[in-house]
C-alpha cells in the first residue's frame, strides 16, 4: 500500500527532476486524502510558481504559511511569487519577515533591498543589503545596490568604496564596472551641470570613461553603461572637453543602441559629432537630416540635438537655392534709420539688441566706448525700443560719432524661445543692409560685453582679411565652434558676399519658421564651410575666444 509518505517522495522525485507534469497529480492526490497538508500545498505552490502559474500558486502558497507561519522557506516563495504576480509591496512585506525568521538567507534580503530601493526607500534598502552581504561578503551585486542605495543618502563616499571593492569581487561583472563608472563620473564632477567654463581633471574624465568602456566591453548591450556613456560624451564634447578616444567609444555604443532604438536622439547626436571632430560636418549634417526624418516638426523643435543640428546643412551644396538676401527682406519689418551716420569711410561699431538688453547691458557697451575716448563711430540697432530707450540714444549723440536704427516687431503669440532667437538673429540681416547703405568697414558686438581698452586696435583687427572671426577651437559643435560675441566683415566683395550669405541662411530659416537658438552661430560656420569647398570662402583673420584680450565678454561664451 502507498502511504502518503511514499506519494510526497515521489512526488519530489519528479520536481526535482523537473517533470513537473508527473509532479503535480501527485501533490493533487496528497491534498485530496490531507487537505491541509503543509508540504504539499506549498510544494504543489513553488510548481505552479515556476510553471508561470501565479494565480494559481499564490492560494496555495498562502494556506501552506498559514499552516506553518514560522517557517522561512515558505515565506519565501511565497514573497518570490508575490513579486513575480506584480504585487511588491505584499512580497515586501512576505521579505522582510523571511529575512527576520532566517537572518541568514542572503537572497531573501537582496530581494528585499531591491524592492525597497524601487520605491525609493534607501534607508531600508541599505540596511537590507547590509543583511545578505554580512551572509555572504563576495556578493558583488549586494556591494553594487547597497552603493548605489548609500549614493541616494549622500554618502558618496562610501558608496564609491563599495562600488570600488565590487569591482575587485567581480572585475568582469558589467554591473559592478557601470557603478564604479558612476563613482568615477562623480568623481570627476560630471554628476553637476558642466559647462566649458568649468574645467574637469582629465585623469579623473580617463578614468570614468574607461571604467564605463570595460562595463560595455563585459557586455556591449548594458543599457545604463551605454546611457551614461552617451549622456557622459554629449555633456563633455558641448564642454570643449570630450578627449577623442572616447567619442570614438561612444560613437561605436551609439550605432548598437541605434539598432535597439532608431529613435535615440543622444545616440545620433554622438555618432554626428564624431563625423564633425573628423572634419566631416557634411557627413554628420546628412545622417541627422536622414535621422530626423523619423520625427515630427515639433518633436524636432521639442528636442535640444535635433533643434541644432536642423539648423546645420554643412557640404559644398549646402547654399544651394539658398534665395538672395535682398529678397528676403520682405518677410521681416522695415528698417528705420533715427539718425544718419556720422561722415566718414572708419570702421563702424555695431550693436543690436532689444530694449530690455539696451537698459540692462548696452548702456554699459556704450559707457565703456566713450570712456576710451576714441573718435570711432558706432551705431546701435533696437528691436521695440521704449521712448526712455529712445531719449537715451539721443542724449548720447552728443557725446559719441552715433547713428542708430530701429524695427517695430508684433510679438504677440511668440514664445521666449522664438523671441530671443529673433533679437539674437535679425542682426545679420541688418548690418547686411546696413553694409549696402553704408560700404564701410562693421565690427559686430554682443550688447552684453564691455570694451577692454582702446578702439584703435580693435579698428585694425580685421586689417588685412575680408572677415574676422573668434573661434573656439575646442571642437564644441557646428552651432559653438564660430562665436559671434565678435566678428568683423570688411565691404571687400568676398566680405560682402560672406555677410549677405549669412544674412540670408538666417532670413532663410526665420521666414520659414525653423529658426532656434544658435541659429546665429550655425549660419556663419555653414556658410563659411561652404565656401571654402567650393574654393570661393573669403580671408578670415580668426581670434581666440578664449583669448581676446579687446572686449571683456559678460556672458558665458
Amino acid at each position: 500500500m502507498v502511504t502518503l509518505r511514499d506519494a510526497l517522495a515521489a512526488a519530489v522525485g519528479h520536481h526535482q527532476a523537473g517533470r513537473l507534469d508527473a509532479a503535480r497529480p501527485l501533490y493533487h492526490s496528497i491534498l485530496r486524502g490531507q487537505p491541509g497538508h503543509p508540504d504539499a500545498l506549498h510544494l504543489l505552490g513553488v510548481l505552479e510558481s515556476q510553471s508561470g502559474r501565479a494565480g494559481a500558486a499564490l492560494p496555495l502558497l498562502r494556506r501552506a504559511v498559514a499552516q506553518r507561519p514560522g517557517d522561512a522557506d515558505f515565506l519565501g516563495n511565497l514573497a518570490r511569487t508575490l513579486r513575480a504576480a506584480g504585487l511588491p509591496e505584499a512580497a515586501e512585506r512576505a521579505f522582510a519577515r523571511t529575512t527576520a525568521l532566517d537572518p541568514a538567507d542572503v537572497q531573501a534580503a537582496f530581494a528585499l533591498g531591491t524592492l525597497r530601493l524601487e520605491r525609493g526607500d534607501a534607508a531600508g534598502a541599505a540596511a537590507a543589503f547590509a543583511q545578505a552581504l554580512a551572509g555572504r561578503p563576495d556578493f558583488a551585486e549586494a556591494r553594487i545596490n547597497r552603493a548605489n542605495a548609500l549614493a541616494a543618502l549622500g554618502r558618496a563616499e562610501d558608496a564609491a568604496q563599495l562600488r570600488r571593492q565590487a569591482v575587485a569581487l567581480a572585475p568582469a561583472h558589467p554591473d559592478a564596472l557601470h557603478n564604479a563608472a558612476v563613482s568615477a563620473l562623480a568623481d570627476a564632477g560630471l554628476d553637476r551641470p558642466l559647462s566649458h567654463a568649468r574645467r574637469l581633471d582629465p585623469e579623473l574624465v580617463e578614468r570614468a570613461g574607461r571604467a564605463l568602456a570595460r562595463a560595455l566591453a563585459a557586455d556591449p548591450r548594458h543599457g545604463a553603461a551605454a546611457d551614461a556613456l552617451l549622456g557622459t560624451a554629449l555633456s563633455l564634447v558641448q564642454a570643449g572637453q570630450a578627449p577623442p578616444w572616447l567619442l570614438d567609444r561612444a560613437a561605436r555604443t551609439a550605432l548598437t543602441v541605434l539598432r535597439g532604438n532608431p529613435r535615440d536622439t543622444r545616440a545620433a547626436a554622438v555618432v554626428a559629432y564624431r563625423f564633425y571632430r573628423r572634419g566631416r560636418t557634411d557627413l554628420a549634417s546628412r545622417f541627422m537630416r536622414r535621422f530626423a526624418r523619423r520625427f515630427t516638426a515639433a518633436e524636432v523643435a521639442a528636442d535640444f540635438e535635433l533643434r541644432l543640428w536642423s539648423m546645420v546643412r554643412a557640404g559644398r551644396r549646402a547654399l544651394d537655392g539658398l534665395p538672395d538676401a535682398d529678397s528676403l527682406l520682405g518677410a521681416f519689418p522695415p528698417l528705420e534709420l533715427l539718425a544718419e551716420l556720422p561722415a566718414g569711410n572708419g570702421p563702424l561699431l555695431a550693436v543690436s539688441c532689444d530694449d530690455g538688453y539696451y537698459r540692462r547691458f548696452a548702456t554699459g557697451l556704450l559707457d565703456s566706448v566713450e570712456a576710451v575716448g576714441s573718435g570711432v563711430a558706432v551705431h546701435v540697432h533696437v528691436v521695440n525700443p521704449s521712448p526712455e530707450t529712445m531719449a537715451d540714444l539721443t542724449r548720447r549723440q552728443e557725446r559719441l560719432l552715433l547713428s542708430c536704427s530701429r524695427e517695430r516687431v508684433d510679438f504677440t503669440g511668440w514664445d521666449d524661445h522664438r523671441r530671443t532667437t529673433y533679437y539674437a538673429c535679425i542682426r545679420f540681416l541688418r548690418w547686411h543692409q546696413l553694409m549696402t547703405l553704408w560700404g564701410r568697414p562693421l565690427l559686430h558686438l554682443d550688447a552684453d560685453c564691455t570694451l577692454a581698452g582702446g578702439t584703435d586696435a580693435l579698428a585694425l583687427l580685421p586689417e588685412g582679411a575680408d572677415v574676422g572671426l573668434l573661434r573656439d577651437a575646442r571642437w564644441r559643435g557646428p552651432t559653438r565652434e564660430i562665436t559671434v560675441c565678435f566678428a568683423a566683415f570688411q565691404p571687400t566683395p568676398l566680405g560682402r558676399a560672406f555677410l549677405a550669405l549669412t544674412a540670408a541662411y538666417i532670413a532663410a530659416f526665420l521666414r520659414e519658421g525653423r529658426g532656434f537658438w544658435m541659429l546665429d552661430q550655425a549660419a556663419p560656420f555653414v556658410v563659411l564651410d561652404a565656401l571654402e569647398r567650393r574654393g570661393e570662402g573669403p580671408e578670415v583673420r580668426w581670434f581666440d575666444v578664449l583669448d581676446f584680450p579687446w572686449v571683456r565678454f559678460i556672458g558665458e561664451k
